[in-house]
C-alpha cells in the first residue's frame, strides 16, 4: 500500500525523513521502502489489516515515535429535510452484513474533482473518476472502510436490499465484465434487480455520472469470509474486497460515512438529508485480555518495565486497566479484533514496538521438572562431536519404515508401532532400532558409486507398550564399510577392532570407562563376529543375511548404544585419583588362542590371578589365530622389584595355559 508521506504528516507529526521512517516500521515488521516523491510503500503483512489505511501506518508510527496521532474532528451539515422515504434499507441476511448503514445527499453536481485530491489518489495508484467517486476512494485509503455510491434515480423504489445472490444470476460489473453468481454471495439489490456485488464491485446499472443528481451513500461491515470467498470465485480482487476480507473496524463504518457525504456534499455543491439509516444485527464486542507482566518478561528474554508494556499498547490504541503490580486488563480496539487474539499476541506486540534489537540474545533453558533437558541434550552434542571427529559422518533418516525393511532386517513387524493414517505403506511402521535407517542410507550411497561409507545417526526409536502410548527411546548408531584411509595406496579394510577402536574413543571422549565385551547371539550381527557392551548396546559385523537381503557389496559393521543407559554412566560421580607416584613395570605375553575364546575371558583371567599389582591388561596386536596382550604391573605405595613383577607374571601365565588352553608362542 502506498502512503504519501505529506498525507501521513496530516494524521501525525512527526521529525523523521522518509527513509528514518520507512527503517522504524520495516523493524516493527511492516516492510517498507521509499519511492521517489517521498512516497512511502508498506507491504502489510495479512493478519494487520488495520494498516491497510493511512491511519493505520500513522498508529503504528505513533507507537514508534511517541508522537500522537491526530483527533479527525468535524461536524456534517445537514439540510433541514428528512431522510424519509428517500431511502428504505432491508438487511436480510445479518449473518454476512452485520452492520450496514446509507445516506442520500441530493442536488448534486458531479464534476471533475479538485487537484489536490486527484493528486493525492494518484500518488496512493488509484485513478480519479469524478468528485463523488474520488471522495469514496479517498476515506477507503486513509481510514481503511470502502464505500459506495449509488445513483438514487437508477435504485428502483429506492430501496436497497442486501441479500444473498439468486442462483445463476448474472450482473454487469463497473469494470464492464459479466460475472454469474451463485447462491452463497451476498449482493446489494433493489427491488427488481443487483446494483452490487457486495464488498467488491458496484454495478454499472447504477453508476454515478454526470447525469446523477441525488447520490446514495453506502458504508457497511461485511463478513470477511464471505467476500474472500466471492472474490475468489469470481477472480474480482479490488481495493474494497482486500480491506473488507482481512475486517474492517466496526467504528469506523459510521465515521467514514458521515466524513464521506460531507465531503462529497462540499465538493458537488449538495445537501446532506437530515438522519442516516443504521441496519444493526450481532455487533461486535471489545475484546478484554489479561496480561502478566512477568509472563511478557519471561516470553521475551527482557526485563521490560509495566510502565513502558502500558505506554507500548496505549499508543497502539489498545486501552489500559491496572489489576495489580503484575496483571493488566487490555481493551483491545476493534480495528485490531482480526488479529489479536491471546495474551501472546499483545506480547508480540510490545516486542515488535519494544524492539527485537534491545532484546538479548540467550540461550533458552529446555530444563522442566523430572527431565534435565540441557544435560541429555549436551551428552548428545557431545557424542555427535566426538563420532564426527572419528571420521563419521552425521546421517538422519525417517522413524517410520515400511514392512518390506522390517523383513530385510529380520525383525517381525507385527508387534511394531503402526501408524494409524500413514501417506505410504514405505512409511507405515515406527521403526525399533537406528540400523534400518542406516543401511538405506548405504544403500543409497554405493548405488552412487560412493564405497567408503562411514556414518552415524542419533534418534528415537519406538517400542510397543500395552495399553499406553509407545516407549520412545534414544539411540545412537553407527556404521562403517570399506577403508578409512584417504590415500590410494593404503587399502585397508574396516573391521571389527576398528569399530571397537570408535566406541573405546566415544567412552574415553565422555569420560567412562570401556564396559565389559562379551559374545552377542543378536539376530543382527554375524555369529562369531559380533559383541554386546553389558546394559548398553551391541556391535559387530552386520548378518550375512541381513547384507544380502540389503544388497550391500562390502562388508558392513555397526554399533548401537542406549542413550538413555549411556546417560546414567555418565551423570554417575567421577571421583578424583591422583597420579601414580610410582614407576610401572610392563610384561607381554604372545600366545596362539583357541577358537572359541574370547578376548573378554583372558583379561579377566589375567585380573583375577594378578590382583592388585595389575594396574592394566591390553591387547595390542592379532595375527589369524595367536595374540600378543600387555601386562602393566604397578605397586601404589612402593616401587615394585623384578623379582615381584617376574613371579607375578608366571603365575598369571600357568593360569592361562592351565585353564584357558593357551599355547606361548617363542
Amino acid at each position: 500500500m502506498r502512503v504519501p508521506i505529506d498525507w501521513l504528516k496530516e494524521l501525525i507529526i512527526f521529525r523523521s525523513s522518509p527513509g528514518q521512517v520507512a527503517q522504524m516500521l520495516t523493524m516493527s515488521g511492516l516492510e517498507t521502502v521509499v519511492l521517489p516523491d517521498d512516497i512511502l510503500e508498506v507491504d502489510v503483512l495479512p493478519n494487520r489489516s488495520d494498516c491497510w489505511s493511512v491511519r493505520g501506518v500513522a498508529r503504528e508510527v505513533s507507537a514508534l515515535t511517541k508522537f500522537k496521532v491526530k483527533s479527525s474532528k468535524f461536524k456534517i451539515k445537514e439540510s433541514s429535510k428528512k431522510l424519509n422515504h428517500s431511502v428504505r434499507v432491508e438487511v436480510r441476511d445479518k449473518d454476512l452484513c452485520p452492520r450496514y448503514m446509507a445516506r442520500v445527499i441530493e442536488n448534486v453536481k458531479v464534476a471533475e474533482s479538485p487537484e489536490w485530491l486527484k493528486k493525492r489518489l494518484e500518488q496512493s495508484g488509484l485513478r480519479p473518476v469524478n468528485n463523488v467517486v474520488d471522495v469514496t476512494n479517498y476515506f477507503l485509503h486513509e481510514i481503511g472502510q470502502p464505500m459506495h455510491a449509488f445513483d438514487s434515480t437508477l435504485v428502483k423504489d429506492q430501496s436497497i436490499i442486501v441479500r444473498r445472490a439468486n442462483p445463476g444470476e448474472k450482473v454487469v460489473t463497473l469494470d464492464g465484465k459479466e460475472h454469474k453468481l451463485e447462491s452463497n454471495m451476498l449482493v446489494i439489490a433493489d427491488s427488481d434487480k443487483t446494483i452490487a456485488v457486495a464488498g467488491t464491485l458496484g454495478c454499472a446499472n447504477t453508476e454515478v455520472s454526470a447525469a446523477t443528481k441525488t447520490v446514495i451513500l453506502e458504508s457497511a461491515y461485511f463478513n470477511p469470509n464471505s467476500i474472500h470467498k466471492t472474490s475468489k470465485d469470481l477472480k474480482l480482487r479490488t481495493e474494497s474486497s482486500v480491506r473488507f476480507e482481512h475486517g474492517v473496524d466496526w467504528n469506523a463504518v459510521e465515521e467514514t460515512l458521515d466524513r464521506g457525504a460531507a465531503l462529497i456534499a462540499e465538493l458537488g455543491r449538495g445537501e446532506v438529508l437530515k438522519g442516516k439509516v443504521d441496519s444493526v444485527g450481532k455487533e461486535i464486542k471489545q475484546k478484554v485480555i489479561e496480561l502478566r507482566v512477568e509472563k511478557v518478561n519471561r516470553i521475551l528474554g527482557a526485563d521490560i518495565p509495566v510502565g513502558d508494556m502500558t505506554s507500548i499498547l496505549i499508543r497502539l490504541g489498545f486501552s489500559v486497566k491496572k489489576i495489580d503490580s503484575r496483571k493488566l486488563k487490555i481493551g483491545v480496539p476493534l480495528f485490531r479484533s482480526a488479529d489479536i487474539e491471546r495474551e501472546i499476541d499483545l506480547i508480540e506486540e510490545i516486542a515488535r514496538i519494544w524492539g527485537y534489537n534491545r532484546i538479548e540474545a540467550t540461550i533458552p533453558n529446555t530444563a522442566f521438572p523430572g527431565k534435565d533437558a540441557d544435560r541429555e541434550d549436551r551428552l548428545r552434542n557431545r557424542i555427535r562431536d566426538i563420532l564426527a571427529g572419528c571420521g563419521l559422518n552425521e546421517s538422519q533418516s525417517y522413524s517410520m519404515l515400511g514392512p518390506k525393511d522390517f523383513e530385510n532386517c529380520g525383525a517381525p513387524s507385527d508387534k511394531a508401532v503402526k501408524i494409524a493414517n500413514p501417506l505410504t505403506i514405505e512409511e507405515s511402521i515406527m521403526r525399533v532400532n537406528i540400523l534400518a535407517g542406516l543401511l538405506k542410507t548405504a544403500v543409497h550411497n554405493q548405488n552412487r558409486g560412493i564405497e567408503n561409507i562411514f556414518i552415524f545417526e542419533i534418534g528415537k526409536v519406538f517400542l510397543p507398550a500395552k495399553g499406553k502410548l509407545p516407549e520412545e527411546k534414544w539411540l545412537a548408531g553407527g556404521l562403517v564399510s570399506g577403508s578409512p584411509f584417504m590415500s590410494a595406496l593404503d587399502k585397508g579394510e574396516v573391521d571389527y577392532y576398528y569399530l571397537k577402536g570408535i566406541l573405546e574413543n566415544l567412552f574415553r571422549g565422555l569420560g567412562l570407562e570401556f564396559p565389559d565385551v562379551s559374545e552377542s547371539d543378536n539376530y543382527l550381527l554375524q555369529p562369531g563376529k559380533g559383541a554386546k557392551l553389558e546394559g548398553l548396546g551391541i556391535f559387530g559385523a552386520l548378518h550375512p543375511d541381513i547384507q544380502r537381503n540389503f544388497e550391500l557389496a562390502k562388508p558392513i559393521f555397526f554399533f548401537e548404544l542406549d542413550l538413555d543407559a549411556l546417560a546414567k554412566l555418565a551423570a554417575a560421580e567421577k571421583k578424583y585419583e591422583p597420579l601414580p607416584k610410582f614407576p610401572s613395570i610392563s610384561r607381554d605375553i604372545s600366545m596362539f588362542l583357541p577358537a572359541d575364546l574370547n578376548n573378554q575371558t583372558i583379561i579377566e583371567t589375567v585380573e583375577r590371578t594378578g590382583g592388585d599389582l595389575v594396574e592394566d591388561v591390553f591387547p595390542f596386536d592379532r595375527y589369524k589365530d595367536s595374540a600378543a596382550y600387555r601386562i602393566v604391573y604397578r605397586h601404589p605405595t612402593r616401587t615394585l622389584t623384578e623379582q615381584e613383577v617376574n613371579a607375578k607374571h608366571q603365575e598369571i601365565v600357568r593360569a592361562l595355559t592351565s585353564k584357558l588352553m593357551v599355547r606361548l608362542r617363542a
